[in-house]
């Protein structure tokens, strides 16, 4: 009996064991599944259409959309720079790209991720070579490990827009428009530029600049104090090219609330409020979707960013009931062609 009993006794540890060992594999091989690639979708709005991938990424959250203070891509390397809850440090994240699939870039400060130390940066950029760029109490560069300060005490920009080429670059926010010369890290030679003081066509003031491979600026703000916005191409000497945004509140393609905007080569895309909307460069109007119909899951988007041609990148947020914090994903949106 005793030995009958001890035979079934390790027949039911080994059956026991096995089911221990199949879940403890379950439980290791479930998380593999978060690097996987969402599936390509295709979109189609307007007379738009072409396909939008989220990418899939290490978790990310901020306490409040205003701490998101850039998103860019450089080279296929995904940066997003993100302020602490403190204000008190300044996280920029370096992502490498495989198959859609976010990876820490670690030859990048510490496991992909360079901390600027410093309270309420604003305006963080990168050249191509690694200098990294913010703005607090004038102009900072991060070159080999030294922080260069210029221009202290004589511009309250909030942001910078280095120029191709990447010896200038203009300096913008708060009524600002200067263009400055850089000279291994510092910012010299600071000038007063077209669009400075709300000058016409943005008397409401200026809110984003973006410069274009060829050197055509683009400027986007409100035509007036607390009215509608528009998107404006200049030439570098100031000369008006094209204006993307109706001023006329009846019109489907004005916009209301610029919350942020991104120049691709045949594309001019910007998010007005809830709403993602899209002018060819020659100033034809091609449409709109909500933001959240784009994305889906309740996803708002929030930054655009050129990623190359027509390939548009997209931050998205959304808030999370349980943790109370925002969660941040990453989209690639690739423009077939117009009908």
């Amino acid at each position: 009996m005793h030995k009958k009993y001890l035979l079934f006794s390790i027949l039911v540890m080994i059956v026991f064991g096995s089911i221990i060992v199949g879940c403890n594999n379950i439980e290791i091989k479930n998380p593999l599944k978060k690097n996987e690639p969402f599936p390509i979708k295709q979109f189609e709005f307007g007379t738009v259409t072409g396909t939008l991938q989220q990418l899939t990424m290490p978790s990310i959250t901020t306490t409040d959309t205003n701490r998101i203070l850039n998103f860019f891509i450089q080279n296929d390397t995904y940066f997003l720079a993100l302020r602490s809850k403190d204000n008190s440090t300044t996280d920029l994240s370096a992502f490498t790209n495989n198959n859609s699939i976010l990876s820490p870039l670690t030859s990048f400060g510490e496991k992909g991720v360079r901390t600027l130390k410093a309270k309420m940066i604003l305006g963080v950029a990168r050249c191509t070579n690694g200098d990294l760029y913010f703005i607090r109490k004038g102009v900072h560069a991060y070159k080999n490990g030294n922080d260069i300060i210029s221009l202290a005490g004589k511009t309250t920009a909030t942001q910078i827009a280095i120029l191709p080429g990447e010896t200038q670059a203009y300096l913008y926010g708060n009524d600002n428009f200067d263009l400055v010369t850089i000279n291994d890290g510092a910012c010299e030679d600071i000038k007063a530029a077209f669009l400075k003081n709300r000058a016409a066509p943005f008397k409401g003031g200026l809110t984003y600049v973006q410069i274009d491979n060829d050197g055509t600026i683009y400027g986007g703000g409100r035509i007036v104090p607390n009215g509608l916005n528009i998107v404006a191409s200049f030439t570098p000497t100031g000369k008006l090219l094209k204006q993307y945004g109706n001023p006329s509140k009846m019109a489907k393609d004005s916009i209301y609330n610029l919350v942020s905007m991104a120049v691709l080569k045949d594309y001019i895309c910007v998010i007005d409020g809830f709403d993602f909307k899209i002018w060819k460069k020659d100033g034809t109007y091609l449409g709109e979707i909500n933001n959240s119909t784009l994305l889906g899951e309740n996803i708002n988007a929030y930054e655009l960013t050129t990623l190359k041609d027509n390939t548009l990148g997209i931050l998205g947020y959304v808030r999370n009931h349980d943790t109370k914090l925002i969660d941040i994903s990453l989209f690639t949106m690739a423009f077939a062609m117009t009908k």
